[in-house]
């Protein structure tokens, strides 16, 4: 076996094991970490070493990896044995993905597999959240509640509102291109997982979300008149689905309820006002360089005397991914958190297709760690930090055309 083809049949398993990451990313956390560590050997295999070097000079992706080299560092400041430390930091290893995945040579049609490796899981799970809506005594007692069959409500909803976002977009280009009935069935899909975000479990954060994500495509729509009537249409669905959905209903009554509640969970006002305020506290202690890695549960532990937490425990986790940051690392690290979002929405500015998605994964990510530290989660990390490295592979390593079915088309088979 000659060197080329050894090279051509990683490449292979590399893709194989990009599309199954992908697959397995709304759906199991374990398989997830499987997929992906399998396709971060292959891409390391497969790796040129001058596209690295070209990668690791770029903003986009160098500033992700002196963010992980800098919570790796506050261990050797960290007040907590070496174990809970190093504990902080392994959430920000997936940040490490960001340079690799951009480095390595990604065609836009191995993009094009990708996402369609993400969105297949997403349409099955679609299809179950909607049956057992439609059928509620169905056999579905393995669900996590009803409406999500795996994972939980925030993962769910965070997938949904990217599929609808770039289902839509695509199908107005699409539209444009005089590709009717195809737009049509994408519009068509694009609504079913919109309005199936309000019809569940509907989380403040979700909602956000998806509000946000409509607002970018009314402003990637164009004309005004088009934008008007998407609008329109989309506050249709969001009425029609809290209107029908008792879920929905029970949540929006909560979201009241969690202002006025003297007993608040953690996923309330309360409780997060409590968070942000003692973090605050927390920062100004040690702004510079922080508390440490995995400092974050006993500097909450520490008030517990005098300052009790609402919900009765210290928190590991100050629901805003800035503070999470920031607690153990200082404000360089918050500094080097906030430029890397506005590096990678920089990398993303432009009207095609690739950089739109690129503006949704960002904006999603940045709203969403204002209420958690998604970017500490497994699966909504893991997606911002592979689609950014994906997405910056293809405009680094490809031209960009209009539309996922322009890249098809014009981009050669796959090769390693």
């Amino acid at each position: 076996m000659t060197i080329d083809h050894l090279s051509r049949n990683l490449g292979v398993l590399r893709q194989g094991a990009a599309i199954l990451t992908a697959f397995m990313l709304p759906i199991t956390t374990s398989g997830q970490a499987i997929a992906v560590s399998i396709f971060a050997v292959l891409a390391l295999l497969t790796l040129d070493r001058a596209r690295l070097t070209a990668t690791l000079r770029t903003a986009p992706a160098l500033i992700p990896l002196l963010l992980f080299l800098l919570m790796l560092a506050s261990v050797s400041w960290s007040t907590e044995p070496i174990v809970p430390a190093l504990k902080g930091v392994a959430p920000y290893a997936k940040l490490l993905l960001i340079p690799l995945v951009m480095a390595t040579a990604f065609t836009p049609r191995q993009a094009l597999q990708i996402g369609y490796g993400f969105l297949i899981p997403c349409l099955i799970l679609l299809a179950l959240s909607w049956a057992s809506l439609l059928w509620p005594h169905g056999p579905w007692y393995w669900f996590k509640i009803i409406g999500v069959p795996v994972k939980d409500n925030a993962v769910q909803s965070s997938c949904f509102a990217l599929c609808a976002f770039g289902l839509a977009v695509h199908a107005t280009r699409t539209w444009s291109e005089g590709a009717a009935r195809r737009a049509l069935a994408m519009m068509v899909l694009a609504v079913l997982f919109f309005a199936n975000i309000f019809l569940i479990y509907v989380s403040k954060t979700g909602l956000l979300m998806a509000v946000a994500l409509l607002a970018l495509v009314l402003v990637q729509v164009g004309r005004w008149r088009r934008a008007l009537s998407i609008a329109a249409a989309a506050l249709l669905v969001i009425a029609i689905a809290l209107s029908y959905s008792p879920y929905g209903q029970a949540r929006l009554e909560a979201f009241w309820a969690d202002v006025h509640t003297e007993k608040p969970t953690s996923e309330s006002i309360k409780a997060r006002l409590d968070f942000w305020d003692k973090a605050l506290g927390f920062v100004g202690q040690a702004p510079l360089l922080g508390h440490g890695a995995g400092s974050i549960r006993p500097l909450y532990q520490s008030l517990e005397a005098t300052r009790p937490s609402p919900l009765g425990e210290p928190t590991s986790d100050p629901h805003n991914q800035f503070f999470a940051v920031a607690l153990q690392a200082g404000l360089v690290g918050g500094v080097l958190l906030l430029a890397m979002w506005a590096a990678h929405f920089v990398m993303f500015i432009g009207r095609d297709f690739v950089r739109v998605m690129g503006q949704a994964v960002v904006l999603q990510n940045v709203l969403g760690s204002l209420f958690n530290s998604h970017l500490s989660t497994v699966t909504q990390g893991m997606l911002y930090c592979l689609a950014v490295g994906l997405l910056g592979a293809i405009i680094r390593n490809a031209p960009l055309p209009e539309t996922p079915a322009a890249a098809d088309a014009a981009v050669e088979p796959i090769s390693a």
